[in-house]
């Protein structure tokens, strides 16, 4: 007959069983605790990812300042081609040693840094092509100034041309390998709009304005080469009082523009009491008027 301590641990090991189904491997220490392999590789490239992003953030910083000032970064093509291909190169190291394929966030990592280092050479092309313009309007008022007179087509073309390969020049310096539009076609179009509009600028139609007006007021100096015949109107006035002809006053006044002036002469001749003998008359008129015409001819 067994014992009673017997039946007591039966009874023990009964409950156990039934309160944990299964196997007793079950119960073990540690089992159900590991995350699953897919999700440990996920948060590792994630991981990887905002580190190399943490890396080349100051360096990033550091342009956005400087383009925002209106700077410009000494060889930044250079400079942004080697810091991408260095952190992709980082990343790709980091992966290969963790033993993991993150090819999603390597894409990421890559796009990203190359969106914002697009940004900045934007920028910058800005401000280049911004200096130019005002470069290319002061050189076309000063030789237009120099002239005396507004540019031919051959002359603003000059000028054009020498504009666009110094942006040339410029902008490849900052162009990185990964962007492939310069922006070279959007500047050539506004700069070709202002050399030729520069005539309807304020300062160039001040200047022709300046111009016209010189050349009005040197005209009446000017001398016509050949020879010239200018007329002057005038009048005579002649008062002949009572007398015998011994008292005689004459009096001339120019009237008129100067460089053609008409002539009025007053004069008086008390010889009323003589026989006028051209028109047979006892007595000449009183009053007579006489028109005249002075004749002024000059070679050049």
């Amino acid at each position: 007959m067994p014992s009673a301590l017997t039946v007591l641990c039966l009874g023990v090991l009964a409950v156990a069983t039934w309160r944990v189904p299964g196997s007793w491997a079950s119960v073990r220490p540690g089992v159900g605790a590991a995350e699953p392999e897919g999700e440990a590789e996920v948060s590792g490239c994630q991981a990887l990812h905002q580190e190399h992003m943490k890396k080349v953030e100051p360096r990033l910083l550091k342009w956005e300042r400087a383009t925002a000032e209106g700077r410009t970064i000494m060889n930044y093509g250079n400079q942004a081609n080697k810091l991408l291909n260095k952190t992709l190169t980082s990343f790709d190291r980091a992966v290969r040693e963790k033993g993991v394929s993150c090819a999603e966030e390597r894409e990421a990592l890559s796009t990203a840094l190359q969106t914002q280092l697009h940004s900045f050479f934007l920028v910058q092309r800005s401000s280049i092509e911004q200096a130019l313009y005002q470069n290319l309007k002061k050189q076309l008022l000063r030789k237009m100034r120099r002239k005396h007179r507004e540019l031919n087509v051959k002359e603003k073309l000059g000028l054009l041309h020498g504009a666009m390969k110094e942006y040339d020049s410029q902008v490849g310096e900052l162009l990185p390998a990964f962007v492939e539009n310069s922006e070279r076609d959007r500047a050539e179009k506004r700069l070709s709009e202002l050399q030729w509009g520069i005539g309807d600028t304020p300062e160039a139609k001040e200047m022709m304005q300046r111009w016209k007006m010189e050349k009005l007021r040197q005209m009446p100096m000017r001398q016509s080469k050949g020879i010239s015949v200018s007329l002057s109107p005038g009048l005579r006035l002649m008062l002949r009082p009572g007398g015998f002809g011994n008292f005689q006053l004459n009096s001339r006044r120019q009237v008129g523009p100067i460089h053609n002036p008409n002539e009025i002469s007053l004069a008086v001749h008390n010889d009323g009491n003589v026989m006028d003998v051209y028109n047979k008359k006892p007595k000449p008129p009183f009053i007579k008027f006489q028109p005249t015409i002075g004749v002024d001819v000059s070679s050049g």
